[in-house]
C-alpha cells in the first residue's frame, strides 16, 4: 500500500527550494502550509501551533503543523513527527524532506486502513540552528505544552532518512565501535554498506525500538538497522541529541529517532546539492512500511 511514486513527489515538492525561516521566508511559509493542506486531504483534525524562538532580534515565531488521527479517543497517542525546516541555502531533500514525505504516507495509510489509533503527526519547525540559540525549538514548544495525559506512549521522529549509496562506505564517530557494540556488529555484516537506517532509542524506549527493528526485518520490508542503544549510565552527548527526539527525552516520554546518519553518510548534508534526485524514495518506503507494520500490529 506504501506508494514510492507519491513519497517521490512529496520529496520533491518541499525540495523545491530552500525553507529557511529567515533567509527563505516566503519559501517556508508556502512549506508550511502545503503540509496543512495534506492534513486536511488526508482528513486530519489539524492544529496550527504558533512558538516563540529565544534569543532572536527582531523577536521571531515558529509554526508546527500538527495533525490528529482520531482525536476524540481518550488513550495515550502515538508521535509520528519530522520537521519541515532547512538550513539556509540548502533545499533539504534528505534533511528533511523525507522525513516529512514519511510522516504523510504513514498517515494517508493509517487514514485509507480505517486505523482506530490515535496519531498525532507533527511538523515542527525551527528545528535547526536559530543563531544565536540552538535548534530544536518546535518540538521543545509543543513537548512542554502537553500535559501529562496527553504525553504520547511513544514517539517516532523522522529525520533524514533518504540518502543510500552503492559506493560510499557509512562512517562512524571514532568510538563507535566501542560504546555501541550491538550496532557495530550490525553494520559490520552489512558490510558497512550505506543502505541501512539507524534506530536511537534510550532506555525507556528500547521496546519501540526493537519492536521497529522486527517489523524492518520481515521479508516484506527487508530494511537493514542499525540498532544504537544509549544505556542509562550514558551522558548525552551532542551527536546523541540532534534532533526532535531531544525534548521527549527530556520530558521522560519515550521516543526514537530514525535517520540515515546524516553527516556520517550524506555527502550533501545541509548544503545546496541536498536536491530530490540524490535521494532513494524505496528507503523512505521501507521505513514508512516498517513504522505502519508496528502500528497496525500494536507493538508501538
Amino acid at each position: 500500500m506504501v506508494s514510492e511514486s507519491r513519497i517521490k513527489s512529496d520529496v520533491e515538492t518541499l525540495s523545491a527550494s530552500p525553507r529557511n525561516s529567515i533567509q527563505n521566508k516566503q519559501q517556508h511559509a508556502t512549506a508550511a502550509e502545503w503540509i496543512a493542506n495534506q492534513f486536511t486531504k488526508i482528513g486530519l483534525s489539524i492544529n496550527r501551533t504558533v512558538f516563540d524562538i529565544p534569543m532572536q532580534s527582531p523577536e521571531r515565531s515558529g509554526l508546527n503543523i500538527i495533525g490528529t488521527l482520531n482525536p476524540d479517543s481518550t488513550e495515550r497517542p502515538v508521535l509520528i513527527g519530522a520537521h519541515y525546516d532547512t538550513v539556509a541555502g540548502s533545499p533539504g531533500a534528505d534533511d528533511n524532506a523525507s522525513g516529512v514525505a514519511a510522516m504523510l504516507e504513514c498517515a494517508r495509510i493509517l487514514v485509507e486502513a480505517e486505523s482506530s489509533r490515535k496519531i498525532v503527526f507533527a511538523a515542527f519547525d525551527a528545528e535547526e540552528l536559530q543563531s544565536p540559540a540552538e535548534g530544536l525549538h518546535g518540538s521543545t514548544a509543543y513537548v512542554v505544552t502537553l500535559r501529562t495525559e496527553e504525553h504520547p506512549s511513544a514517539a517516532v521522529i523522522l529525520e533524514t532518512i533518504g540518502f543510500s549509496s552503492s559506493t560510499i562506505k557509512q562512517k562512524l564517530p571514532g568510538s563507535f565501535r566501542f560504546l555501541f557494540r550491538r550496532a557495530y556488529k550490525a553494520l559490520r555484516r552489512q558490510n558497512f554498506e550505506a543502505n541501512s537506517l539507524l534506530i536511537l532509542s534510550n532506555n525507556s524506549s528500547r521496546r519501540i525500538s526493537r519492536s521497529l527493528e522486527q517489523a524492518a526485518s520481515i521479508q516484506q520490508i527487508g530494511l537493514p538497522i542499525l540498532p544504537l542503544e544509549v544505556p542509562w549510565w550514558m551522558p548525552l552527548v551532542r551527536n546523541l541529541r540532534r534532533s526532535d527526539h531531544a525534548p521527549f527525552w527530556q520530558a521522560g516520554i519515550p521516543a526514537v529517532m530514525i535517520s540515515d546518519t546524516a553527516n556520517f553518510r550524506n555527502p550533501n548534508y545541509h548544503k545546496p546539492t541536498d536536491t530530490a534526485e540524490t535521494i532513494d524514495p524505496s528507503m523512505i518506503a521501507k521505513a514508512t512500511s516498517m513504522i505502519l507494520e508496528a502500528i497496525t500490529h500494536g507493538s508501538i
